[in-house]
């Protein structure tokens, strides 16, 4: 294959790229990821018991199976055993939610020229994370995520016994919650909005015992955060506000820690160079559609945040849990 070939593939792949996430998205919306999960089935029973059109299935079948999300034995579809845990509803990996949550986001997505002119936000369809479809797949696949990066992190946080920590916009609680299962005599508070109070509750009903963990509704521009804490865990937050609201809650961070205190930054950071993460930098694009003012900062703007907020040290410790290719990137400070 020549160069111009590979190149030309290239851009052709990144321009139809969203037909396999669309196809994702629908399996998952029609149930048919969760149905075979459960066990293997043929394509009269999926269209039975789905309600689905018999062409229309055929036709998002053979998409499925060419993408290897399933395979197909004796006219039977089922999942491929690596792939499965993830789709089982309320499994302990399940990223169903996620996929719903990425699915509502397709209708901004698909204006996203209109946003970079305006630089404005764009209304969403049904599902948005706005209404309460949507935003139980927001809030849900929040939990996914943190799932999935939360454990071990705490020992790399020098997280110890006796501290207290508030979890800021923790949503479900997820870090907090596995914090204080990882490190016994740790305290921690969930500082978020109201509606983000059921999905914390129903984390906080599946545990086996309970953790010193309690959620507190506020709204983290407007009211004070309390304190003060010996460690701030701020997840995925900054990247939701503008440069002047993160500047500002960053230095409401600062007030609201003890002498000697630690931040912990935790968010998708880009580099204007070129040289990070691709998925920080569609992420940007993320914020750009979704939000008023919003982007992933570099590191150094969120190391600037910390320096005008006060804090004596300021570090980029780097990707989470020491893994080279994880776009969530870990920031610290230190309190004077």
């Amino acid at each position: 294959m020549s160069k111009k070939t590979a190149d030309s593939n290239r851009v052709l792949s990144l321009a139809n790229g969203y037909w396999a996430s669309c196809a994702l998205h629908a399996a998952v919306r029609l149930g048919i990821m969760p149905r075979l999960a459960d066990s293997p089935a043929d394509k009269e029973e999926l269209c039975r018991e789905l309600g689905l059109d018999d062409r229309g299935a055929a036709i998002l079948l053979t998409a499925l199976l060419n993408l290897k999300l399933i395979v197909l034995e004796q006219d039977s579809y089922s999942l491929p055993e690596e792939l499965r845990e993830f789709f089982i509803p309320g499994g302990e990996k399940d990223l169903s939610q996620v996929v719903l949550h990425m699915a509502d986001l397709v209708s901004v997505w698909a204006r996203l020229d209109q946003a970079v002119k305006t630089g404005s936000p764009l209304s969403r369809q049904k599902n948005a994370a706005h209404d309460k479809p949507g935003r139980e797949h927001f809030y849900k696949a929040m939990a996914a995520l943190a799932q999935r990066n939360a454990p071990g992190l705490a020992a790399g946080l020098g997280l110890r016994p006796g501290q207290m920590l508030l979890d800021l916009a923790g949503g479900p609680g997820i870090y907090a919650l596995t914090f204080c299962r990882e490190v016994p005599g740790l305290k921690a508070r969930v500082y978020d909005l109201p509606q983000a109070g059921i999905f914390f509750k129903e984390q906080v009903a599946a545990l086996d015992a309970p953790l010193p963990v309690e959620f507190e509704p506020g709204d983290f521009k407007k009211n004070d955060l309390g304190g003060p804490y010996d460690v701030v865990w701020l997840s995925h937050a900054l990247h939701g506000a503008s440069f002047e609201e993160c500047r500002a809650l960053v230095t409401k961070i600062a007030q609201a820690l003890k002498p000697g205190g630690v931040l912990w930054v935790q968010d998708f950071a880009a580099d204007p160079l070129g040289k990070g993460h691709p998925h920080n930098a569609l992420f940007g694009l993320n914020m750009l559609v979704n939000t008023k003012g919003g982007k992933a900062y570099s590191a150094s703007e969120i190391l600037g945040f910390m320096e005008k907020a006060g804090f004596e040290q300021r570090e980029y410790v780097g990707p989470a849990g020491g893994e080279k290719e994880n776009p969530n990137l870990l920031f610290k400070g230190v309190k004077p």
